[in-house]
């Protein structure tokens, strides 16, 4: 009686270690990593967002209705700003962007609490070596951990402005003083000899 006794105590004990094994490594399991319980997981994330900015320009460059060079050209020029946009400092803000990009800008990253900053970088005229930008997007300063994408494209003197309330002049014909009260405002520069208007990246940082 004592033998049984002894072995029923036992094989509780056993029992017992087991469950609270089982216990641990259900817990251990159940853990959800996050970008900041590992360098490498970090890495594997911001590779994503990485590769994610960089499709979305290459797929809105290759739109024919609505492309990259489209929106470097949907300029308000009274608004001193891209139409419809929030302001000239942050442009868009929180805004969404017109067209497909804005959809797959929205779809992406906006809706998974994610931030990102657009903007136009180009050379200035007149063969400085100065590089201007102007904010398309601006939604606030990047983390340590922000990743950025850029994409090229080529404007030329014969387009004209792409948004709604711009008139059929070409590009060649806009003056770059914001200040002088002409209608004729857009902030890239013509500073390319020839039939090249200029040369923009796109940028796209995410976070």
């Amino acid at each position: 009686m004592v033998d049984d006794r002894g072995q029923a105590y036992s094989l509780e004990g056993v029992i017992g270690s087991l469950l609270i094994l089982a216990a641990i490594l259900f817990a251990l399991q159940s853990i959800i990593i996050t970008p900041t319980t590992s360098g490498t997981v970090d890495a594997d994330i911001r590779s994503e967002l990485r590769t994610q900015a960089n499709d979305i320009l290459v797929i809105t460059a290759q739109n024919e209705s609505f492309g990259l060079s489209s929106l470097s050209r949907y300029w308000h020029q009274s608004d001193l700003t891209f139409f419809n946009a929030t302001n000239p400092r942050v442009g868009y803000g929180s805004r969404e962007l017109p067209r497909d990009v804005g959809e797959m800008l929205n779809e992406t990253f906006t809706s998974r609490s994610r931030l990102f900053n657009i903007e136009l970088r180009y050379p200035s005229a007149n063969d400085t070596g100065k590089v201007l930008s102007t904010p398309v997007v601006y939604q606030g300063q990047p983390s340590k951990n922000a990743v950025t994408a850029a994409y090229t494209v080529t404007l030329y003197d014969n387009q004209t402005l792409t948004s709604p309330t711009s008139s059929a002049v070409e590009l060649w014909q806009y003056d770059t003083e914001p200040t002088d009260n002409d209608d004729g405002y857009y902030p890239v520069p013509n500073a390319i000899e020839g039939p090249i208007y200029n040369i923009v990246e796109v940028r796209l940082t995410v976070w």
